[in-house]
């Protein structure tokens, strides 16, 4: 496992939580997979669509995770802060359930990054 520098949640509606605990991430997720808000349009929640996990090093490199309310996943690699450089396209896989979405956060917040790439990704074209 690599231990990472620091590590940031992008939640769904905004705002962003330095260290995230399991139970927020878990949240994070719930939210993606339960769209029970009141008041609430389809429109409301097609325009935040997703929550990210990053983590990394002030110097690089950067790991990115968002997930999506459409059940995908996508996992960059940056060589630095800025995502100038890429190191390996990014991958995008489908999520079966809230479990695996949550898991998928557990493994990049944990820094277990080759459990995270042995995942079923596809390489985006």
């Amino acid at each position: 496992m690599t231990r990472l520098g620091w590590l940031i949640l992008t939640r769904r509606y905004g705002g962003d939580e330095r260290d995230p605990s399991v139970d927020l991430l878990a949240t994070a997720v719930r939210e993606l997979f339960v769209e029970d808000l009141p008041g609430m349009t389809e429109a409301d929640y097609a325009e935040h669509g997703a929550a990210s996990l990053r983590c990394g090093f002030d110097e690089g490199p950067m790991f990115v995770l968002e997930l999506d309310r459409l059940r995908t996943a996508r996992f960059e690699e940056w060589a630095d802060q800025g995502f100038e450089h890429e190191l390996v396209p990014a991958r995008t896989g489908a999520l079966k359930s809230q479990d695996e979405a949550l898991h998928l956060f557990g493994l990049l917040a944990s820094g277990d990054l080759e459990a995270l790439r042995r995942w079923h990704w596809s390489v985006n074209a």
